[in-house]
């Protein structure tokens, strides 16, 4: 009899490890079915000890152990691949099993094969492709034909499963029955049949998949590929999410695998490490700069009677109505009427009074109501409510900032078609698809929307990008990336027979230095230039930044805190409600590769639910 240590493949489970009782062939590295509180679970074996060998320990444990219901796979992780994930879970401060379980989809639980290291594996190597969108599609077919004709298949990752669909339409051609897809939106038996392509079928395979463990069941792995590597959409959800551009970076280092990290504009980390020669180009970066883009500073002589769009802009749009021709896409940052409410008299933002972020003003049903896209807290004003401030009791309230719905109202007057795609009009990819076929089957029309329209839309005439000015008051460093990355990726979208003046940019801060870099003639400097500003100020990808919350932290654990944490840079940050959030700067190189430092951080912090390297800084 053993004592097995395992970790819990299921959400909702208050606990990283526990321990039950198995038989004397069940070891690390198996997956097991084990019953949490009446609830039957997948868990993968983390550790395995003699059960006489634990006697002692066992005697004055508080708790009973009870048996394993059942062995699901032997040897399911190789061993390498099990020295990674353990790797993965340290480094990013995440419990093995969460990381498992968002590898592994529940569709797949049933019939799952042991996770192998291919055969004849050419060795990892980090490769970078920074070329545009069609370029990489020509590239990667010309990799799919050399790789089958090595017998080799090959895994290519998207960050969403509407870049994954497009890619799909165009890699697939000739070769369609040697492709196979994997992401969420498959139904149980389109996942079953493509399961068992993967593990069944001897031809060489084109995977195309969202993060995913499952290629890694094909013994003829030969290349790895993260595309769109610059996307935050590789980030999981919720308020917990991690990077899983590192987690597929390591599965391929510890595979063997080479990994190509392809993008139009690659992440500063990439160039980073183009520049200590720790990645490798397949082709010359492209630094050179044929963003078609047009800066319109929303000053007096362009200003309209519309908030929202310049004279530039206008005059686009009337030309569209009177010729009925060409599809335009205007981006807004948010959605609903207006993002901001702030108090004239003291200054004082509208915020939800549970999570203090900012509340934005939609219209439904005919009624203005203010709704918090946060923990969706919602304030219905009618006719006889009046708004005030609730810091100086002030009854001039003024909504400020640009949104989808706010665009929709003020451009009806135009009689120009149009359409929405955002979380509240769209709030389905059905409905996103339906809207956008719609705007594409129509003769001339715009289309208004957020991220989630730029994300769908191939090509358009024209995009004018109404404000990005409401970024800037968010105090996340990746601001100025995430815009680059953002406008650099919407000139590509733009036909080229129209590029000229078709991709408009509004701004009332034309003088902010990343404004400036988008007319720059390469973006080779912009690069040097960012990562001396993260070097100086001790953020990624030169630092790691672990972030912890505390409630209702006393004083004097504070002190004892930062007593613990030296000699590192520890920041405190007063979040509100109670929450204090603490931030830890260590540099990257120790964090990596110095074990003891995770286990004393992740020791000291550990009830602060620590991040690393989160997507959001502050909320």
């Amino acid at each position: 009899m053993r004592v097995l240590t395992v970790a819990p493949l299921a959400t909702g489970i208050p606990y990283e490890e526990l321990s039950y009782f198995g038989k004397d062939d069940v070891n690390a590295g198996d997956l097991v079915e084990v019953t949490i509180k009446r609830r039957i679970v997948k868990a993968l074996v983390i550790d395995a000890q003699k059960a006489e060998d634990e006697k002692q320990s066992l005697r004055n444990a508080s708790f009973g152990i009870k048996k394993i219901t059942k062995v699901i796979k032997k040897e399911f992780l190789h061993p390498k691949m099990w020295n990674t994930l353990s790797y993965i879970s340290s480094y990013l401060l995440q419990p093995l099993g969460t990381i498992m379980y968002d590898l592994l989809s529940e569709k797949a639980f049933d019939m799952l094969s042991p996770i192998k290291i291919a055969e004849d594996s050419k060795g990892f190597e980090l490769l970078l492709l920074e070329q545009t969108a069609d370029t990489r599609i020509t590239r990667y077919k010309t990799t799919v034909r050399e790789s089958f004709s090595k017998k080799k298949s090959l895994v290519i990752f998207f960050p969403t499963i509407t870049d994954l669909e497009y890619a799909k339409a165009e890699l697939s051609r000739g070769i369609d029955e040697y492709v196979v897809m994997l992401h969420s939106g498959l139904t149980e038996k389109q996942y079953k049949d493509n399961f068992k392509k993967i593990t069944d079928l001897d031809h060489p395979l084109l995977i195309l998949s969202t993060p995913s463990m499952l290629p890694w069941m094909r013994s003829d792995l030969g290349l790895i590929v993260i595309e769109r590597e610059h996307s935050h959409y590789y980030f999981t959800h919720g308020d917990y999410g991690y990077d899983m551009r590192l987690v597929l970076e390591h599965l391929a280092r510890g595979s063997n695998i080479p990994c190509l990290l392809g993008s139009h504009m690659l992440s500063l980390r990439a160039h980073m490490l183009h520049t200590s020669k720790d990645a490798h180009e397949v082709m010359p970066l492209q630094f050179r700069n044929d963003t078609p883009i047009s800066i319109i500073p929303m000053t007096d002589e362009n200003k309209t009677g519309s908030p929202y769009l310049a004279r530039q802009t206008l005059a686009l749009l009337h030309t569209a109505k009177l010729s009925t021709k060409g599809h335009y896409f205007l981006y807004a940052h948010r959605k609903g009427m207006y993002p901001t409410t702030v108090c004239s008299d003291c200054g004082t933002l509208f915020t939800c009074p549970h999570c203090n972020r900012p509340y934005v003003l939609h219209k439904i049903a005919g009624m203005r109501t203010y709704i918090c896209h946060g923990c969706e807290n919602i304030v219905q004003l009618n006719d006889d409510t009046t708004l005030s401030c609730r810091n100086c009791g002030g009854w001039r309230m003024q909504t400020l900032g640009i949104a989808t719905t706010g665009v929709e109202e003020e451009l009806r007057r135009l009689g120009i078609p149009l359409f929405i795609i955002d979380g509240e009009h769209t709030p389905t990819r059905a409905k996103v698809k339906k809207v956008y076929k719609e705007w594409q089957e129509a003769p001339y029309g715009v289309l208004i929307g957020t991220e989630m329209a730029h994300n769908i839309i191939e090509k358009a005439d024209g995009i004018i990008i109404l404000s990005l000015d409401s970024l800037f008051s968010l105090p996340e460093y990746r601001t100025d990336e995430k815009i680059l990355n953002l406008v650099t990726e919407m000139a590509e979208k733009v036909i080229s027979d129209h590029r000229d003046g078709k991709l408009l940019l509004q701004t009332r801060l034309k003088g902010m230095t990343v404004i400036k870099q988008l007319t720059a003639p390469s973006f080779r400097e912009v690069y040097s230039t960012l990562l001396r500003e993260r070097e100086q100020f001790l953020l990624p990808p030169h630092y790691v930044v672990i972030k912890a919350s505390f409630d209702n932290i006393a004083d004097q654990m504070r002190v004892r805190l930062e007593q613990e944490l030296e000699p590192y840079v520890v920041e405190w940050f007063e979040a509100g409600k109670g929450v204090t959030l603490l931030f830890i700067h260590i540099k990257e190189t120790e964090w990596a590769h110095n074990p003891q430092v995770r286990e004393r951080i992740k020791r000291i912090i550990y009830h602060g639910r620590p991040l690393v390297n989160p997507l959001h800084f502050f909320i």
